[in-house]
């Protein structure tokens, strides 16, 4: 099927790689030339705010979201718009009440932060299971678009994973951080202007206000759907619950996200790269789903799903199909569109292979192995091999993913299963005094095992899910017979969107279903975090009655609750606080002129002690 590309869409998505390894090596030879390991995983802490906005879009959002939100609203509407209610709460939280503990500790990861508030073991089990997370992830974001891509243009879905992959290296291993995330801002760049093409070409097709018409007589604008049904796949209670506990997640508690935040060199200049990448999100979520009401709006007669010339199998194929269907016959528009959906993945994956290595050098090299002789440009060394070694694991996941039926699936699931417990053991540790670290662990790990059990569950029962109508009224009419004998064997899932929405059993099939597997999968987020929370803290009240209480310092508690903790004490001078915090190093003079800097912190010019009559 190669025929459907032409020689100048190939030559698009050539100059996109090509440009994209040119960035690296620009990094590479520019500069410090990455000698430094603060260089290459930190970009020396001077990074600037529009980078780092649009990398914190590529760590969160890759190509199965553009290739799958579009295919959601199709299928179920719009309510999912309203996760991205989630984005400023998340945000919030992360800027004002996360990030100004990370940067006052001066942590160089995340994790870091979990073994100073509750040990190594903490800071090591959390990091361990990102990385697995992570790596499993992103073989999936390699596969997945390239094998979607090959069943509807014949384009090689290995020549693509290794033309990814190799090209990612390059950039990644020898760029840095800085490479990553300059390359980001042009594949971003690539990733609207495929969106907002689909957009304006159907635009031009049917009418502007010809669209939003046909959409909602298709039944496809539901905002404020109300029910209190969990088994409804969306709901305005579930979308918002979903989307406040993914952006918490992703803000405050992801180490790809906390490494960019960090990389600026101070916490004004973090808030600010986070508050402007709000707008980039939103946008990317208007766009997707405004490309579901396109699509939807070009195929309303003739669903290309149910279609018997086309009969695609997935609705994951809608967008690459609707793009070739719209832009065939124009010569590089076809191959610009594919290029902004490999655009995606790699800025999904260069941004994870620089947070994978940094956690392996910050995290598990340097506490455990390194002697402290070895030069930093050794370390750096180190660093880049890791990189090149991260992408060749990730290139392996991804021959793995080619190989299993399911692996799709039981990715959507892992990645919550992982990650929403991780942001309930950061809530603890920020916003209780009471957590230690073996109550959290249980938390934690009882919040992991209800995720993979209510996940795993509902996926094994292959309960069926409810669409909206779609007809095949003029498919004799319309349809496209130039697609007839594209190969569509493989299903592909987005990672948001797997869980069912409502079940249809016969007799007592239903009752012999665990009420939990019918639940839409947008509730298990919440519902995993607020057990993980829940359990860490009274399996903790419960240990301290056998375990001594380490003290907890006021730096790793979180500014909106430090004062319930911690009360000011008004017997100190504020002139001598100022002297301490500046002098710390030399507690023994400040003691001689009556202050006790060792049971004293300092937060923005503050003093506070323990507040024993605080419980929570």
């Amino acid at each position: 099927m190669s025929q459907l590309l032409g020689i100048a869409d190939y030559v698009v998505i050539v100059i996109m790689l090509v440009v994209s390894a040119l960035i690296g090596l620009y990094f590479r030879f520019s500069g410090g030339r990455q000698k430094t390991t603060n260089e290459f995983l930190m970009g020396n802490q001077n990074m600037h705010i529009l980078p780092v906005a649009f990398s914190l879009i590529a760590t969160s959002l890759s190509s199965i979201s553009v290739l799958g939100v579009p295919s959601e609203m199709y299928l179920y509407g719009t309510q999912y718009i309203m996760t991205g209610l989630g984005i400023p709460v998340g945000g919030l939280l992360a800027a004002y009440g996360i990030l100004p503990v990370f940067y006052e500790m001066q942590v160089s990861t995340a994790y870091e932060y979990l073994e100073r508030r509750f040990g190594k073991t903490t800071r090591i089990v959390t990091a361990v299971l990102y990385t697995f997370q992570t790596i499993l992830y992103m073989g999936v974001v390699l596969y997945t678009p390239a094998l979607t891509l090959n069943a509807l243009t014949g384009l090689s879905t290995w020549a693509s994973i290794l033309s990814l992959a190799a090209i990612c290296m390059i950039y990644s291993s020898q760029g840095g951080l800085k490479a990553v995330m300059w390359t980001v801002v042009f594949q971003s760049t690539l990733m609207y202007l495929t969106m907002v093409a689909v957009i304006v070409k159907i635009s031009l097709m049917l009418g502007f206000t010809e669209v939003f018409d046909i959409a909602n007589k298709g039944g496809r604008f539901i905002f404020f759907e109300f029910s209190g049904d969990l088994t409804e796949r969306y709901t305005f209670w579930n979308s918002l619950a979903n989307g406040i506990t993914f952006w918490s997640f992703l803000y405050g508690a992801n180490q790809s996200q906390i490494q960019r935040f960090l990389s600026v060199g101070n916490l004004k200049k973090a808030q600010q790269s986070l508050i402007v990448s709000f707008p980039l999100v939103v946008f990317f979520i208007v766009f997707t789903l405004w490309d579901g009401i396109a699509l939807y709006a070009l195929f309303h007669d003739c669903d290309p799903m149910k279609d018997e010339n086309v009969k695609l199998k997935s609705a994951d194929q809608l967008m690459p199909y609707g793009i070739l269907y719209i832009f065939g016959n124009i010569p590089g528009l076809t191959g610009l569109c594919i290029a902004g959906v490999f655009s995606a993945s790699l800025g999904s994956i260069s941004s994870a292979v620089n947070a994978l290595a940094n956690i392996t050098i910050e995290d598990f090299i340097k506490p455990f192995f390194i002697s402290k002789n070895i030069s930093d440009t050794w370390m750096t060394f180190i660093a880049k091999l890791l990189a090149t070694g991260y992408i060749c694991i990730i290139l392996l996941m991804a021959f793995v993913a080619s190989k299993f039926r399911g692996v799709l699936e039981a990715t959507n699931i892992i990645l919550g299963m992982v990650s929403v417990p991780i942001l309930g053991i950061y809530l603890l540790g920020m916003f209780t005094t009471t957590a230690n670290e073996l109550g959290t662990l249980i938390g934690l790990l009882t919040g992991l095992s209800l995720y993979a059990w209510a996940g795993f569950g509902a996926y094994v029962t292959k309960l069926s899910i409810t669409t909206l109508p779609r007809s095949t009224e003029n498919c004799h009419k319309d349809s496209n017979t130039e697609f007839s004998n594209i190969s569509t064997e493989v299903t592909t899932i987005d990672f948001f969107t797997e869980l069912p929405q409502k079940i249809h059993l016969i007799g007592d099939e239903e009752n012999d279903i665990c009420p939990v597997y019918k639940w839409s999968y947008m509730w298990l987020p919440l519902f995993s975090v607020v057990v993980t929370f829940i359990l860490g803290y009274l399996a903790s009240c419960l240990l301290r009655i056998f375990i001594s209480e380490s003290e907890v310092k006021p730096e790793t508690i979180s500014p909106f609750v430090r004062k319930m903790f911690f009360k000011s004490s008004s017997d100190i001078d504020k002139a001598q606080v100022k002297k301490c915090d500046a002098k710390m190093s030399k507690c023994g003079d400040h003691q001689n002129e009556g202050v006790n800097c060792s049971s004293t912190y300092s937060y923005e010019n503050k003093n506070f002690e323990k507040d024993e009559s605080s419980f929570l």
